[in-house]
């Protein structure tokens, strides 16, 4: 879970697949169902995100084009 400023550059900015590196913080939660069953999770509160990878291109980008057959002179 982020907040603020770090949830809004979280949300502007990662996509599904991309490589990310959380610093935070674990909290864990109990709470009963409306069926009287025990449930628990646990989240991580993020105080810092690091981006490890870029979003893939998508088809409407068109990646840089680099032409590599040219004649190589020795």
């Amino acid at each position: 879970t982020c907040f603020n400023g770090l949830g809004k550059t979280v949300a502007e900015h990662c996509e599904k697949g991309m490589k990310v590196l959380v610093h935070g913080r674990i909290h864990y939660t109990k709470w009963t169902d409306a069926t009287g069953t025990d449930r628990y999770g646990c989240e991580i509160i993020a105080e810092k995100v690091d981006f490890l990878s870029r979003p893939k291109a998508t088809e409407n980008e068109n990646p840089e084009f680099v032409d590599r057959d040219d004649e190589i002179p020795f």
